[in-house]
């Protein structure tokens, strides 16, 4: 506990020893007055010494009752209970307020005033001792420090969860960096009681989960109950939450909380996408084209008819792969198909020419789709090996596989000894 703090230098309750002074004194004339009107004096006693006989017995009765108070307090601070000064307290000032009320009675301004002004005295008494008893007992250890204030309003909505924080308050913890003790504020105490019920939720559920892995592993129920009653299961909850990947979790629960991938709209098959160019674009004459038609980049003209370019014919067929070839591995083509012979853009290949860098990697895996399609039996056209490429995993244009085809071809007749070819 930390050490008590020197009190500020005018404290209100010194007000009290003056309320003290004012209401022992009119308690004490009160007395007075009760004795020398009802009691039996003989008729040559004078007023003043009938005053003077009974003026030490009436401030002792007043001042019993305090006295006795202030040694139960006394008593209070060491740890007693003081159950015997406590209760003579109160006789005695139970006694001196009923013989002012009775004294004076039926007057009621003197009954009230003098039973009043003794009454509160001791009561003010009583309260005034009991807060110093409590900073004593403070200021030694032996007390708790005050919990914050947390509003009626808390108190009345969340009972229990405020209870557990004034009593986590009053607890306090020592500081780490100074090594002292102190007590809690108000929201370190509400997270705390916070974080402590919940804990105490916990613990049941781990408690039984413990329970009953331990006795489905000891065959000796004897063993099992003395390890299930040895078990920390305070310091076990704190192994599992250190253990627990919250990241994981995190991710497997990331699915439920996210959008769904919204479903794909394509066009149908067979069919193109608005604004998407279509292979063929044939215009009636000139270099007008029409108006919602827009003329696809790098066109060229061949044989009196306009064609797109390679390259976006080669991408669209890549993104739609869904739409069949004109030329299915199935279909039992001829040999001489004119997609053999052309290209996409009506060029004979070209036999005597070398085959691309980029191309070089590709030609083993041609040949084994070449192979693979002369295995079952399907014709080795341009479309059917493009097909057959795309389906190994291999991405390529068709016109670039025009090349291949030639390539093979020219491998096939060098192999046969039909005429000489450039090397590859």
């Amino acid at each position: 506990m930390p050490p008590a703090e020197a009190g500020p230098s005018w404290s209100p309750a010194r007000l009290a020893y003056w309320f003290y002074a004012v209401a022992a004194t009119g308690a004490v004339i009160g007395q007075t007055w009760v004795a020398v009107t009802h009691a039996p004096w003989p008729p040559g006693v004078p007023a003043i010494a009938r005053v003077a006989a009974v003026l030490p017995f009436a401030l002792c009765l007043e001042l019993l009752a305090m006295t006795l108070s202030a040694m139960a307090d006394q008593r209070m601070r060491l740890g007693e209970r003081a159950y015997g000064f406590r209760t003579f307290s109160t006789v005695v000032a139970m006694v001196a307020v009923g013989i002012l009320v009775a004294g004076h009675w039926p007057h009621l301004y003197w009954s009230a005033g003098f039973g009043v002004l003794s009454g509160s005295a001791y009561a003010l008494w009583l309260l005034h001792s009991a807060a110093r008893r409590r900073d004593a007992l403070r200021a030694a250890g032996k007390l708790a420090d005050t919990a914050p204030d947390y509003g009626l309003w808390r108190r009345m909505r969340h009972p229990v969860w405020t209870a557990r924080a004034a009593e986590l308050a009053r607890e306090g913890r020592v500081d780490v960096d100074s090594g002292r003790w102190r007590p809690l504020g108000l929201f370190e105490s509400l997270r705390a009681a916070e974080l402590a019920i919940r804990a105490e939720q916990r613990r049941p559920a781990i408690a039984n989960a413990v329970e009953e892995v331990i006795r489905a592993d000891q065959r000796d129920p004897g063993m099992a109950e003395i390890a299930v009653r040895t078990l920390d299961l305070d310091r076990l909850a704190g192994e599992l939450a250190a253990l627990v990947n919250y990241g994981a979790w995190a991710d497997r629960l990331a699915p439920a909380i996210t959008a769904p991938a919204p479903a794909s709209t394509g066009p149908p098959s067979g069919q193109s996408a608005p604004g998407e160019p279509t292979e063929l674009t044939p215009i009636t004459g000139g270099d007008a084209s029409p108006a919602a038609s827009p003329e696809p980049e790098n066109a060229s003209d061949h044989d009196g008819r306009r064609v797109a370019d390679p390259e976006t014919v080669a991408d669209r067929d890549d993104v739609l792969s869904a739409e069949p070839d004109r030329n299915d591995v199935d279909a039992n083509n001829d040999e001489t198909d004119p997609d053999d012979e052309y290209d996409d853009v009506g060029h004979e290949p070209d036999q005597g020419a070398e085959l691309d860098a980029d191309l070089v990697p590709l030609l083993p895996a041609a040949r084994a789709a070449r192979d693979e399609l002369a295995r079952e039996g399907h014709t080795v056209s341009r479309d059917a090996l493009a097909h057959r490429l795309r389906r190994n995993g291999h991405s390529i244009r068709n016109n670039r596989v025009s090349e291949l085809l030639a390539a093979l071809r020219q491998e096939t007749r060098s192999a046969n000894g039909s005429r000489p070819t450039t090397p590859v």
